[in-house]
């Protein structure tokens, strides 16, 4: 097996551990190294469809749980989100859109970790739900990571954290379908060419 093959199975495993463990972070923590070894566009495309892989496991087991109302305002939002988002991704040479790819991620650790700290809530309506729902599609087209905007909107809301996780699930499902969709039809060109025994792998770690 190519060394390469190797990282990008390991990336993964990594990513759908974290996803499971917290509820998210499979772009965060899989995002950087799969568009290093791919490359920008099919990098964050693999990113997004284990992410649903990754996603709907979690799902199966805290459906009950879920808040469908927010659900379905953040879900709007997020589907609307990944318009700009791919035609962003796709407008963009390579090396830039790599540098962007990464300052997004880090924007998005930066304020997991410092929001919670403030202090200040907003309120939880449709208007913010929406709002979330558009930053999150947009930053999954791009960038692979649509789970920090949702996990900011939550710290200031004061979203119960198990309900907050259980509907994080659906929401990552179908922002992430999203994006694929809307970057498959921008950028038709950006599906990862790997071959069948990688995509084999690709699920059993995801299941491992």
């Amino acid at each position: 097996m190519e060394p390469v093959v190797v990282l990008i199975l390991f990336a993964v495993f990594l990513g759908a551990l974290s996803q499971r463990v917290t509820g998210m972070g499979f772009g965060l923590v899989s995002g950087p190294f799969l568009v290093l070894l791919l490359d920008p566009f099919s990098g964050i495309i693999l990113v997004n469809i284990c992410g649903i892989v990754a996603s709907f496991s979690v799902f199966v087991r805290t459906f009950a749980e879920a808040e469908w109302p927010s659900f379905r305002h953040l879900a709007l939002g997020a589907v609307i989100g990944t318009i700009p988002g791919a035609l962003l991704s796709s407008s963009m040479p390579t090396p830039p859109l790599q540098i962007l790819i990464g300052a997004l991620i880090v924007v998005s650790l930066i304020s997991s970790l410092t929001l919670g700290k403030l202090g200040r809530t907003i309120p939880a309506n449709f208007g913010t739900r929406l709002t979330t729902g558009l930053f999150s599609g947009a930053m999954s087209a791009a960038a692979g990571a649509g789970g920090p905007a949702v996990s900011a909107y939550a710290v200031l809301t004061k979203w119960e954290q198990r309900s907050f996780a259980a509907t994080l699930q659906p929401f990552l499902v179908v922002g992430t379908t999203s994006a694929v969709v809307m970057k498959g039809i921008i950028n038709g060109g950006t599906w990862p060419h790997l071959e069948v025994a990688v995509w084999i792998g690709l699920g059993l770690v995801l299941v491992a």
